[in-house]
């Protein structure tokens, strides 16, 4: 006699269907946040970068500046060509720096007048990364009300870096 094997079905149960879903489930529940997380972290890791290159530009204008013999004023130089005495020459271009402390100006008006943005080579028009310069100040972001980094060229005794992430 012969025997006919047992038949057995093809596919899944219900219950494994169940169980996978509620693994799915749990995994998603945990992995989701993780990875929403990660624009964050980018924007913040970005602007970590901004804030260290300004950092880096400051030393190296400020030690550039020195090494001309350039010292802070305890005035504004005036007259018409007081400016060109602040000029020095980096990489980036000959640009001048500002009397109280030898930092880059934002937006400089002598040389090749250069912006903070020129020294870290972001373009004004990029879509990416939001800016605003003036004289004194450049903003570089994503958000330019929470989440930037702030120059300020005129600071007094020393130019200054801040960070903003409220909003990142």
């Amino acid at each position: 006699m012969s025997s006919i094997p047992a038949s057995r079905p093809d596919g899944f149960t219900l219950i494994e269907l169940v169980l996978v879903i509620v693994i799915l489930g749990v995994l998603a529940a945990f992995a989701l946040p993780r990875f929403a997380d990660l624009s964050s972290s980018a924007r913040l890791a970005a602007l970590d970068g901004v804030e260290g290159t300004m950092r880096s530009t400051i030393g190296i204008v400020k030690a550039k500046a020195r090494a001309q013999g350039l010292s802070p004023a305890a005035a504004n130089p005036s007259g018409g060509n007081a400016q060109t005495g602040l000029i020095i020459e980096t990489e980036a271009g000959r640009s001048e720096v500002d009397w109280r402390n030898l930092c880059p100006e934002s937006r400089a008006e002598s040389a090749d007048a250069l912006t903070m943005l020129d020294y870290l080579s972001i373009d004004e028009n990029d879509q990416t990364l939001l800016s605003q310069v003036d004289n004194r100040y450049t903003r570089v972001g994503y958000d330019l009300n929470t989440c930037y980094v702030e120059y300020d060229s005129f600071g007094d005794p020393e130019c200054t870096v801040t960070k903003v992430t409220s909003g990142c």
